[in-house]
């Protein structure tokens, strides 16, 4: 039976967003065409929600009458003569401006935070923070935004996109990332873009990170916004702050504080900057090396080593949107198509995360121990029924894909998958083609 935390769902999901809130983000003014703005973003989610994620595939689904509880009334809907060509659809997603989804992002992914509350293994909201890259179509205005890496064999073909994810622990359930361009000029950092996305982490909130998170600026930002860290530091940043002493495993009481070398990188750091917390280093069987930790929590240090081991989610986390939603290349021509494609991606990954999060709580297990691949499938496969205009329909939808999602548990292994490490070789090179040649030129 469907409670009243998954009906909100449920409703999320035919409706986007309020329709009194979809006035506010169109600026108030009227929508008469078939493309306004919440059927655009409805078919841009159900390009990432979709093994094929075309256009067309978007328009097959509004013309089927797959959208019809969000099209206006109109000649050309009351009719079914919407034309099954993409043009129309194209021009609409390039009205939408990169402002508008940018509010609507924020708006989907905080709504999905407040329906789905499961309770925190922790006693604080745990975000996860990393970085990851895109690679980027070659043109002529994504290079000048977001330029190619280079290395001795000259300069990459594609534009890279830095990305900075910060994700829910429990829930899997993402917020808006932050993003740059990784070479260049204009080239920013992970703990650059990490400061920028800080705010939206929730408050009182604690904040987990590698090794390259575990830097005295982002420390000393993250306290100073009344957050938690939880930082790995490196082998040479840990032996600087005397972790030698606390060798093979100790903790002690630390004040952190920027070197002559941090307040050359960071001027505006305050004359007073510190960190209160504490210095943990972990020796332990299983670990590949020595585990060198910075917090501020107070809790028992195996509880917080135990806390930072589950650091691992989010590169599983980013691996899915990467793989599983198709961004690890993003297909838009333009800097704004671009970054419109990042935001529905992240928006797209949520919903699935929160079907999750309902379908583990009915079964009793953690949203975790379901595999986001399958949950994926069985929502692609779906997602029509549960836009359906018939309200019967939409509920039979609802409760199979949850029925079935809570089947879709990850194996237990008896023992820890392990890849080894390897070095590919390099391929052979195509032979180069020269201006005005009919074929290829040897070398």
């Amino acid at each position: 039976m469907t409670t009243p935390d998954e009906r909100s769902l449920l409703q999320l999901f035919e409706q986007i967003v309020p329709a009194e809130r979809w006035r506010e983000l169109e600026g108030g003014e009227s929508q008469a065409q078939i493309y306004s703005l919440p059927v655009v973003v409805w078919m841009m989610l159900f390009q990432r929600l979709n093994e094929r994620g075309t256009q067309q595939e978007a328009v097959h689904q509004i013309a089927m009458g797959g959208l019809d509880g969000l099209l206006p009334d109109c000649k050309r809907v009351r009719e079914g003569t919407i034309s099954p060509d993409t043009g129309g659809y194209a021009r609409a997603c390039g009205r939408a401006s990169i402002g508008t989804l940018g509010k609507v992002c924020d708006e989907l992914l905080g709504q999905l935070r407040e329906r789905v509350e499961p309770q925190p293994d922790f006693d604080l909201p745990v975000m996860l923070f990393d970085g990851t890259s895109l690679s980027l179509e070659h043109g002529s205005e994504l290079l000048k935004a977001y330029p190619p890496g280079s290395n001795q064999y000259g300069e990459g073909h594609w534009g890279i996109l830095k990305v900075l994810g910060l994700h829910d622990l429990q829930t899997g359930i993402a917020l808006r990332p932050a993003w740059g361009p990784m070479y260049g000029a204009h080239a920013v950092s992970e703990q650059q873009l990490a400061e920028e996305a800080l705010a939206q982490a929730p408050p009182r909130s604690v904040v987990i990170g590698d090794g390259n998170f575990g830097v005295f600026s982002f420390a000393y930002a993250v306290d100073q916004s009344q957050r938690s860290v939880l930082f790995r530091l490196t082998k040479q940043r840990a032996h600087s702050l005397q972790a030698t002493e606390l060798l093979p495993t100790g903790e002690r009481s630390m004040c952190w504080r920027p070197t002559r070398k941090d307040r050359e990188k960071h001027p505006a750091l305050p004359k007073e900057a510190k960190v209160e917390g504490r210095l943990i280093v972990v020796t332990k069987d299983g670990f590949r090396e020595t585990l060198y930790l910075f917090t501020t929590l107070e809790a028992d240090w195996e509880k917080v080593v135990a806390l930072y081991a589950k650091r691992w989610h989010i590169e599983l986390d980013l691996r899915a949107l990467k793989r599983t939603l198709r961004l690890h290349h993003l297909r838009g021509k333009t800097r704004e198509a671009v970054e419109k494609e990042l935001l529905i991606a992240v928006v797209a990954y949520g919903l699935v995360r929160a079907f999750m999060a309902l379908a583990a709580r009915r079964v009793g297990l953690q949203p975790r121990d379901l595999s986001f691949t399958r949950c994926y499938g069985l929502l692609n496969a779906i997602s029509g029924t549960l836009c359906s205009p018939v309200p019967k329909e939409r509920e039979q939808g609802f409760e199979k894909v949850l029925r079935y999602m809570g089947k879709s548990k990850l194996p237990k292994r008896s023992k820890r998958r392990s890849f080894p490490r390897a070095t590919w070789g390099f391929r052979q090179a195509f032979p180069t083609r020269g201006p005005g040649d009919s074929g290829a030129k040897s070398k």
